[in-house]
């Protein structure tokens, strides 16, 4: 399905169909493995490592392009050298081996995950090549995983310095699926250096981590397929809006009084879909020099400010008797929220509570008063 989506599109999705096509043939390897086709598994043995030591780098990528980089780049190759290597390597290796070398480097280095008592060059070649790749394996899960998880946490700090709205452009499942991911992994390198051999012979303990990495690519690949929103996006939407003018603003104060009247007296905040270069242009000074100034000032991103005074609106209106009638999907509305799902998120953590359990409070505070 994302292989078939327009490329020009969202490179982002295409790219995690690429994703799943390589963890696809991986596991197809890992299914022969583990079924005990020796055979099949020494002929495929080279696709299981080139496929092994590309599913970080293509999930790394993957990331790159929903938060910083707008096109596929050729040094992408880079990534994808280790595995390139050590594959062509072992597929030579395996093709000089014998039938009883290619069993023994089965045996011994595959199943027992142990270096093979052999004078053999060939075989203790094809150990080395199998343990070198377990090692770059090791820095893969570490190196990615936290480079990912450093770019999406610096993508939402961008757009939340740009958008009073952030519903659909979010990122947080992709740090919460990368800490997930690492663990797992982690629990991963930890059965390679056990030995692959110990799931052959227990199905039950074989469940458990393919029932945790067939989830984590699921949920992977459901969440990519709503993520329409990406930094190609935020690239169009900053280009669109422009920059007024370059440089810091000297009026430091003076922009601070006028930020403050914006909200409070022309209560910009309303509008749900306000973006920071709005009050850039009210104001007539440039979107790096305002969003340093929310930042320092009311320490708080554009975002977090903007519903701040949202809430306060809504807290507002819940508390006023004429409008305690209103459903809190109206209050959201009205409070300049583009849902109650941000709605209830933003109340929250603002409040402490819920907007339901602030309107329930309201009324049993209203009712001690009347009596």
């Amino acid at each position: 399905m994302f292989l078939t989506s327009v490329f020009s599109a969202n490179k982002a999705r295409f790219w995690l169909g690429i994703f799943m096509l390589v963890v696809a043939v991986l596991y197809s390897c890992h299914a022969g493995f583990f079924m005990g086709y020796s055979n099949f598994y020494l002929k495929v043995d080279s696709l299981y490592l080139l496929t092994g030591l590309s599913v970080f780098p293509l999930y790394y990528i993957y990331v790159r392009l929903l938060t910083c980089d707008v096109g596929l780049k050729w040094s992408y190759l880079v990534h994808f050298i280790p595995a390139v290597v050590l594959s062509v390597v072992l597929i030579f290796l395996t093709f000089d081996a014998s039938f009883g070398e290619r069993q023994v480097y089965y045996s011994e280095v595959l199943v027992r995950n142990r270096w093979p008592e052999t004078q053999s060059l060939i075989i203790r070649s094809m150990a080395f090549v199998f343990f070198a790749s377990r090692f770059v394996f090791g820095f893969q899960v570490i190196g990615y995983l936290v480079a990912g998880y450093l770019l999406a946490k610096k993508y939402d700090h961008r757009i939340a310095d740009f958008y009073s709205n952030l519903e659909g452009k979010q990122l947080i499942w992709v740090k919460l699926l990368t800490v997930s991911f690492l663990l797992t992994s982690i629990a991963s390198l930890v059965v390679n250096a056990i030995g692959r051999g110990l799931f052959m012979t227990n199905d039950l303990v074989l469940a458990v981590p393919s029932a945790l990495f067939s989830t984590l690519f699921f949920i992977i690949g459901l969440q990519g397929n709503k993520q329409d929103y990406t930094i190609r996006s935020l690239v169009e939407d900053e280009g669109e809006d422009g920059v007024v003018s370059s440089g810091l603003d000297p009026r430091h104060d003076e922009l601070k009084v006028g930020v403050i009247k914006m909200l409070e007296t022309e209560q910009l905040y309303l509008a749900s879909e306000l973006r920071i270069t709005e009050l850039c242009k009210v104001l007539n000074t440039n979107r790096t020099y305002l969003s340093n100034l929310i930042n320092n000032e009311f320490k708080l991103s554009f975002n977090d400010l903007i519903n701040l005074y949202r809430v306060k609106h809504a807290v507002a209106l819940i508390e006023d008797n004429k409008t305690s009638d209103l459903s809190l999907g109206d209050i959201a509305i009205d409070s300049g929220f583009g849902s109650l799902s941000s709605f209830n998120r933003a109340f929250k953590k603002v409040k402490g509570v819920t907007p339901g359990q602030y309107r329930n409070e309201v009324k049993i505070s209203r009712g001690k008063a009347g009596l």
